[in-house]
């Protein structure tokens, strides 16, 4: 299955384009929040962009926002959703690899991506943020862990890593951790109700990386 058709999926669950939007905005809070914290003049690049969602909030509140992903379909699904949101001022979508960050040195404010890096190899994870860290001052990271079981995978081939193995792949990309923070998707009453998980990491590990 495609990405595209995963993210078409994904949004008919949520019923409206608009329900999609409100519901990944709200569940990213934490990532919004560092975000912000970080981007002091307000640029900033996501790296694999994916439905543009975060691009798009972050444009809607007055940053500089470049969303880049390799998928033009998904490019045009995100600038879809970004028209639907209707706000003012919109982000810039670009068919871009993020292996080929060609951007200045220090360009951005904060490069960030999140459930992106956990489809690729260590060393690509490794290349990536290496290029992102280049182009950059902050780079925020947010990967998906173990809370999740495979089967659970939205496209399949994602790779549910230990934080000491990303930990490990940062510290080789010549990155240093600033801060470590975890964030759920969930409501309180419904992780309540899951209790075959209460015993496991929180769904998302969010690394905020400066190079060294």
């Amino acid at each position: 299955m495609s990405w595209y058709k995963v993210y078409l999926k994904d949004i008919e669950k949520k019923g409206t384009i608009d329900n999609y939007v409100v519901d990944k905005i709200k569940n990213k809070k934490p990532l919004i929040n560092l975000i912000e914290k970080y981007a002091k003049t307000k640029n900033i690049i996501e790296a694999g962009s994916g439905t543009g969602v975060l691009s798009t909030y972050m444009a809607s509140i007055g940053y500089n926002s470049i969303g880049v992903d390799i998928d033009k379909e998904i490019l045009e699904l995100s600038k879809k959703i970004s028209r639907i949101y209707n706000a003012k001022n919109k982000p810039e979508f670009i068919k871009k690899s993020i292996f080929e960050l060609d951007y200045k040195k220090d360009q951005f404010d904060v490069s960030f991506s999140n459930g992106v890096l956990e489809h690729f190899s260590d060393d690509e994870i490794i290349r990536a943020l290496e290029q992102q860290l280049y182009i950059a001052n902050i780079v925020i990271l947010g990967i998906p862990t173990k809370y999740f079981n495979q089967e659970e995978a939205m496209y399949g081939d994602e790779r549910y890593l230990s934080y000491s193995t990303w930990r490990k792949l940062i510290k080789e990309a010549k990155g240093t951790i600033l801060e470590e923070k975890s964030m759920h998707y969930m409501a309180l009453k419904s992780r309540l109700l899951n209790f075959k998980k209460y015993f496991r990491p929180y769904p998302y590990r969010i690394f905020v990386i400066k190079k060294n």
